[in-house]
């Protein structure tokens, strides 16, 4: 059975300071200088800053991302040359991560880029495997590192590639990352026209790359290498199409203001339209909710896509909305005895590293970087660059040659957007083109009450208990309810059942709560059959339903069906949405985008012979 972490770099520091990667017996940069490497075999190697003159988006593709070093010089090459509003998206495949300090000790070599370095050490990816988006929105940098083996990393990305940066260790000692399959991948993911550079000018790697289509010719090595190869694929690349400047986001949760965020990101204003007065009417206005992950024993698509997305919410949440977010742990219970054993093989070998989980008392979980986010803060904080539209009810929606027109109840045309992404929670299904969509409601009811010294961590077993602000709030029930309920509404049996669980939590402060001063709250929450969220363009159902799978609705987006786990989802998701709708690659890609794709439940009803 593989290890669910990736194996970590044995390294070792020479005396000149030169980190040397012990299992392949070779160096991570030149000793003839890292920088002066990075600029002629691959900033030259692939006609930069000159290729990405002129346009919005451009990336990079990088197999073996090390000690970050070439990342760094690229960053500090886009931001000289930049134009205004555009994004550099830099990619990068790594199979045995260092750690950052590590990478801290490697990158002290080079103060030309101390500045950036500092940023980048901040911000180092965890040692997991998966996607990991690290965003420098003041620069237009997007850095994602996929941890895994090159083969699986990807497969699971999707590109489009402007350039490709081949910096894995030496074919002779590092074979994986030059087989025949990985190089045939890169032209699969590739821009016609894609340039590509390597300090390697092995044979092998030539014949292999000419194979898969690319037009090989060496040029003189950096240093003591005496070649190196630069390759470009046949054709020109299209013009890109331009990113949508009208975009309009239905739903004012923390779905939506995600949304908002990852627009925000690259410059972009969308309109959040509101059905109520504020931003969070519905579930996502509760006074705190849990972020923390679901780890799975398994493999596979799905749990890759739940693991990034907790580590992709911590770190937005950290960064961008520290005030509205308590990193003060959660400690996960065993509900049941088939958990326990469940515990203890997540602990004998887990998913993440030892500074995010740990054994707790009782063999419990302790995710140590999880904690409580109180959202209305938090979306407060992430829609600020938005334009946001209460009290706008959005009920139906109609598509034109000139865009999406969006109407009222009154049928009267409130306005016209490029993109429409609908992420209203439970009314995300209220739409004709997408009532087809499985969803099924619950209720939920949660309680709030004042105490002077709450818990210093949260507890969850089955329900859950979150410290914030001199209060406790814990629940949630559950409860079966029609798609089309409305007006949630707190019941007293409801409140005694979360306390009678408050209570399998915390016996001793169950005991000092007075249930006559608690502050309930309902919502209802949209879960899909699989329990796995929907994320994806929207498909055309009459078309798929009168034998034309495939087809979607151009401009139209879905991010929905997060149930009780969309403060944890939400970041991911919507930096997934934002990217496709951008034209920009997504961290998520193959198998872990279709785990969420809404066309899923179309694929499984034709093989099954029916229809939705």
């Amino acid at each position: 059975m593989t290890a669910r972490l990736p194996p970590t770099a044995a390294v070792a520091f020479d005396a000149a300071g030169i980190p040397h990667a012990q299992a392949f017996q070779d160096l991570y940069f030149s000793k003839d200088g890292g920088l002066a490497e990075t600029k002629t075999v691959f900033l030259d190697g692939c006609n930069l800053p000159e290729a990405w003159t002129g346009r919005e988006t451009f990336v990079i593709g990088e197999l073996g991302f090390g000690t970050g070093l070439n990342a760094l010089a690229t960053w500090q090459a886009w931001r000289k040359a930049r134009a205004p509003g555009s994004v550099l998206h830099f990619v990068s495949v790594e199979g045995f991560p260092l750690d950052r300090a590590q990478a801290t000790t490697a990158l002290q070599a080079f103060p030309e880029v101390a500045d950036l370095a500092t940023r980048l050490l901040a911000a180092w990816p965890v040692r997991a495997f998966g996607p990991q988006r690290l965003w420098f929105p003041d620069d237009g940098f997007a850095l994602t590192v996929l941890l895994g083996p090159v083969e699986t990393m990807l497969a699971a990305f999707d590109g489009p590639v402007d350039a490709w940066f081949l910096d894995g260790f030496a074919p002779a000692r590092n074979p994986q990352m030059w087989t025949p399959e990985v190089l045939a991948r890169l032209t699969a993911i590739s821009r016609p026209g894609a340039r590509l550079a390597s300090y390697t000018a092995a044979s092998a790697v030539r014949q292999d790359l000419a194979a898969a289509g690319w037009h090989v010719e060496k040029r003189r090595g950096f240093g003591r290498k005496k070649d190196r190869i630069v390759a470009r694929l046949p054709g020109e690349a299209p013009t890109p199409p331009r990113r949508p400047t009208r975009i309009a986001i239905l739903g004012g949760g923390i779905a939506g203001a995600c949304l908002a965020h990852a627009s925000a990101r690259r410059g972009l204003v969308p309109t959040l339209y509101l059905a109520g007065e504020a931003l969070g009417d519905g579930a996502s206005g509760n006074a705190a909710g849990l972020v923390m992950p679901r780890l799975d024993r398994g493999g596979g698509a799905p749990t890759e896509v739940l693991r990034s997305a907790y580590l992709a919410a911590v770190s937005l949440y950290q960064n961008q909305t520290p005030d509205a977010f308590n990193p003060c742990g959660v400690l996960q219970r065993p509900d049941q005895d088939r958990a326990v054993a469940a515990f203890a093989d997540l602990l004998s070998d887990p998913p993440l590293p030892s500074a995010h989980l740990a054994p707790g008392e009782g063999g419990a979980l302790h995710h140590v970087t999880a904690g409580v986010l109180q959202p209305c803060r938090a979306m407060a904080q992430l829609t600020a660059a938005c334009a946001v539209t209460p009290n706008t009810k959005i009920s139906a929606l109609e598509q034109t040659k000139t865009g999406w027109h969006l109407h009222s109840d009154q049928c009267q045309s409130l306005a016209t957007a490029d993109v429409v992404v609908i992420a209203a929670g439970a009314g995300l299904a209220h739409f004709p083109q997408t009532q087809w969509l499985p969803f099924a409601l619950s209720r939920g009811q949660i309680e709030c009450a004042a105490l002077a010294d709450p818990p210093a961590q949260a507890i969850t077993k089955g329900s859950y208990l979150a410290p914030i602000d001199n209060a406790v709030v814990f629940g949630a029930s559950f409860a079966p309810a029609a798609m089309d309920a409305q007006n949630a509404v707190p019941t007293a049996t409801d409140r005694a059942e979360n306390l009678i669980r408050l209570a399998g939590l915390d016996e001793a402060l169950a005991a000092r709560l007075d249930p006559n001063r608690f502050t309930s709250r309902a919502a209802y929450r949209a879960t899909t059959p699989d329990r796995l969220p929907i994320a994806g363009q929207a498909p055309d159902h009459a078309a798929w339903t009168s034998g034309h799978p495939g087809q979607n609705h151009a401009g139209l987006w879905l991010l929905g069906g997060l149930g009780a786990r969309g403060l944890t989802l939400a970041p991911l998701l919507a930096e997934h949405l934002i990217s496709l709708i951008c034209h920009e690659p997504s961290p998520l890609g193959g198998a872990n985008a279709a785990a969420i794709a809404p066309e899923r439940f179309l694929w499984r009803a034709l093989r099954r012979g029916k229809t939705l």
